[in-house]
């Protein structure tokens, strides 16, 4: 059995057409669609047979994985974007892959330059500051499978709750051991309504402020994201970029 967690910000235009394949798909799988935006995304999602979780307050993408893993009920949980960005061929090679993490390495389709550039920059950045990641070729696609106990066993060192989630998951299993297998796929990208696109300035510095956090909290000084100092900037800055 399986369990599907899909995070949920504002996406009543896309997560319609997701569910519709998912359910069809997989329709003996537990779905569960995370909400902590404005719109009328939970009135799509009770269209279909998923479970629908309401956040009143803004939790980002990692913190909205990270609640739909709480909540899961099975042994395998897929964690895939609102976008459904992948075929069903795909999703079930990495479904059926074994392995504590399945991440994917993005054959990428549609992709305006600017943010391809952007991406291929930050995959070098991140091997800068976490070297034992060196050997992986993406970090941040929007699909992967995770085992649920390993899962649990890290959730509270998975301290970043937007995009760098992904990042923070990988070396978190790595320095633990637990395998880790990576899969080569075809990432369709889909510019509509893309927040990403929309502010990708602001989007590049908070990755990269979130980056530094990351390498702050596994070195001795983690010490620092406890201050009063750092929390109130975090706040300040989580307010301006997001």
């Amino acid at each position: 059995m399986l369990s599907i967690v899909i995070p949920a910000f504002n996406e009543e235009k896309r997560i319609g057409n997701t569910l519709n394949k998912l359910t069809s798909w997989y329709s003996s799988s537990e779905i569960i669609v995370v909400f902590d935006g404005n719109d009328n995304t939970p009135e799509v999602v009770k269209e279909y047979n998923a479970k629908l979780y309401v956040s009143k307050e803004r939790l980002g993408k990692g913190a909205s994985l990270k609640k739909g893993i709480e909540f899961s009920s099975y042994k395998k949980i897929l964690l895939i974007d609102a976008d459904l960005p992948v075929t069903r061929d795909d999703l079930n090679k990495i479904t059926t892959t074994n392995a504590d993490l399945v991440i994917t390495t993005r054959r990428i389709i549609g992709m305006p330059w600017k943010r391809r550039f952007l991406h291929r920059g930050f995959i070098i950045l991140t091997k800068i500051f976490f070297p034992s990641l060196r050997k992986f070729k993406d970090f941040q696609s929007g699909v992967k499978l995770i085992n649920r106990e390993k899962a649990l066993s890290v959730l509270d060192n998975l301290i970043i709750n937007d995009f760098l989630f992904d990042i923070n998951l990988i070396y978190e299993f790595k320095r633990r051991g637990y395998s880790i297998k990576e899969v080569e796929i075809s990432y369709i990208h889909d510019e509509t309504d893309s927040k990403i696109s929309r502010k990708l300035f602001k989007i590049i510095i908070f990755m990269f402020l979130s980056l530094l956090k990351l390498r702050v909290y596994y070195s001795p000084f983690k010490g620092i994201l406890k201050t009063r100092a750092f929390l109130k900037a975090q706040d300040f800055i989580l307010k301006t970029l997001r």
